[in-house]
């Protein structure tokens, strides 16, 4: 399988990558909208996982962009809102899962899984 990680904490983001990696998965990372969205336009991914607050274009703005392209991999926004609206406006710009940080990585794992 192949994920996403569109992420603008570097520590975050690297441990997501190992993360995953150990977990089976091909990886491709970056930490800016705008690489985000032409990655999600020009490749095939199984999942990606997606924060909102980034350099260039909000994750937001990515995943509508991605929408719009006919891209429908599944999308799971990872972010520090968590305020029900957030919630909704993420879900409603076409992600598929919504968790917040702080997180355990087993439920991020399960989720992914789902």
């Amino acid at each position: 399988m192949k994920a996403l990680i569109v992420e603008d904490d570097q520590d975050l983001r690297r441990q997501l990558c190992t993360q995953l990696t150990e977990k089976g998965y091909t990886v491709e990372e970056c930490e800016t909208g705008k690489d985000a969205l032409f990655l999600g336009k020009e490749y095939e991914f199984d999942i990606a996982i997606v924060d909102l607050g980034l350099p260039e274009l909000s994750g937001l703005e990515v995943i509508r962009g991605w929408r719009e392209a006919q891209r429908d991999f599944p999308v799971l926004i990872l972010t520090a809102r968590g305020h029900w609206e957030d919630k909704v406006e993420g879900l409603e710009s076409g992600a598929d899962d919504y968790l917040v940080k702080p997180f355990e990585y087993s439920e991020l794992l399960a989720r992914i899984n789902a």
